[in-house]
């Protein structure tokens, strides 16, 4: 379905009253900022709102980078593995690389329950299996320590840090913790390990892929030795080797991404995570997807072939990148909806209906009360329903005793299934963007930042 006619801040609105039926919802956008504004709109309308954010293929296996990236598409892997239903805001090329398939990260998570029987020695081996790293004391996310009978984990998906405590082998007590002061937090019955890392991979997985990387290695050593590339050939030979014993000695975790499709070759692309019968996905400008979309995958090949040339790269690796297509076929499975401001003809979805919305920006009041009340006392003329949103329910009360001050019928109310009546002002705690209007229906929605304007940061 292709929805016109609708402005950025009202396009949320629209995609939460389109999707009440569905448990799941996708929204891709066309690049970060914008993911980020409809993450924050959509978290008012849904608590249960993730922002799922892209990996730079080219640089991600080569940058120095913490595990925050890694973090947040954990705690999206977990939702989706946990929730029956929620929301979750990403751009196109957030489904562009290849993962493994969501089953597999399920089998290798780790429930440890109050009370269980625990081996120390398996649980160091396991931990490092999903890329946790063992230091002295842990003071960061995706480490883990043992002492004696006390295991401190602190797990990728969780806000604190977890501390096991065993009484011979037996698991006593499990608790979190302030890292910095090392106090209890809370007593806990269970905990779920999430692994800390993307790749999780079977022994009989590593041993498949490494010859599978061996058999491409010596292949196209010889084939750049042929061509009298010896530099290149010796180049490429020497990286694998590296990469061989860092893998056996449990040092190439970051790594493993770049060469993710020797070791499985079952992958798939983050929009198969979602079941396509409960999911409704939502396109926010079409055209622009396509433009950013092709852009990625043109830069992604170009970059790759350069490297490949001059023996940085196994030809296995180019395939790391689904292209814009594969991603437009993975997509057609869903009930789409795009949303754009004007019309457009998208050859690459099937669009089976189109509508128009009469849809109008809400002008910004810069701080003049009087301004707000001028518009407001017009639209009541006009028989509008209206809602003012505020980030902080002190500031509605004052905002709504405000405006009756005006002679306006505003009030405050807790209850957001309240429905308007005509000429009232219903004032709502809570945080858009911006305001919108539809003409057609005279209802308006106006937030905080239309009448002070934002804070620059």
């Amino acid at each position: 379905i292709q929805v016109s006619g609708v402005t950025d801040s009202q396009k949320v609105h629209v995609m939460h009253e389109l999707s009440k039926e569905h448990p799941w919802r996708l929204v891709v956008t066309y690049d970060d900022n914008r993911a980020k504004e409809i993450y924050d709109d959509f978290s008012y309308f849904e608590p249960n709102t993730w922002l799922y954010p892209a990996r730079d293929l080219l640089f991600y296996s080569s940058d120095i980078h913490g595990n925050l990236l890694t973090r947040q598409r954990m705690q999206v892997f977990k939702h989706l593995m946990e929730d029956v239903g929620g929301t979750v805001v990403t751009t196109v090329d957030g489904l562009m690389d290849h993962l493994l398939p969501l089953s597999m990260m399920k089998e290798r998570r780790i429930l440890v329950e109050s009370g269980e029987v625990l081996d120390i020695g398996d649980m160091k081996e396991r931990l490092r299996d999903l890329g946790y790293e063992r230091t002295g004391q842990v003071d960061g996310m995706g480490q883990f320590s043992i002492r004696g009978g006390i295991v401190d984990i602190f797990p990728l998906t969780e806000e604190l840090p977890v501390r096991i405590e065993l009484w011979g082998d037996e698991v006593d007590s499990i608790r979190s913790f302030d890292p910095e002061s090392q106090r209890s937090v809370e007593q806990l019955e269970e905990v779920v390990l999430y692994p800390a890392t993307e790749i999780v991979l079977t022994p009989e997985q590593v041993e498949m892929g490494l010859e599978r990387i061996t058999k491409s290695e010596k292949s196209y050593e010889k084939t750049l030795r042929e061509q009298f590339q010896t530099e290149e050939a010796h180049r490429i030979r020497s990286i694998i080797e590296e990469f061989k014993e860092n893998l056996k000695d449990g040092m190439a975790t970051g790594s493993l991404d770049s060469y993710l499709t020797y070791f499985c070759q079952d992958t798939v692309s983050f929009a198969e995570y979602f079941p396509a019968e409960e999911t409704a996905v939502f396109l926010d400008e079409p055209i622009r997807l396509k433009e950013r979309g092709e852009a990625v995958e043109t830069e992604f090949r170009e970059s790759m072939a350069g490297r490949l040339e001059k023996g940085y790269l196994l030809p296995g690796q180019l395939n790391l990148l689904y292209s814009y297509k594969d991603v437009v076929m993975k997509l057609n499975r869903f009930h789409c909806t795009s949303l754009c401001m004007m019309e457009a003809k998208s050859g690459d979805y099937k669009v089976k209906d189109s509508f128009h919305l009469e849809v109008r920006s809400v002008s910004s009041f810069n701080n003049s009360f009087e301004l707000l009340a001028q518009e407001l006392g017009d639209w009541k003329k006009k028989g509008y329903r209206t809602v003012l949103l505020s980030a902080s329910r002190t500031r509605a009360k004052r905002l709504a005793e405000d405006l009756r001050g005006f002679g306006l019928n505003s009030f405050y109310s807790e209850d957001t299934d309240r429905v308007v009546q005509k000429g009232e002002i219903l004032v709502l705690h809570g945080s858009i963007r911006r305001g919108y209007e539809y003409p057609m229906i005279r209802f308006g929605v106006l937030s905080e930042s239309d009448i002070f304007g934002k804070e620059k940061k």
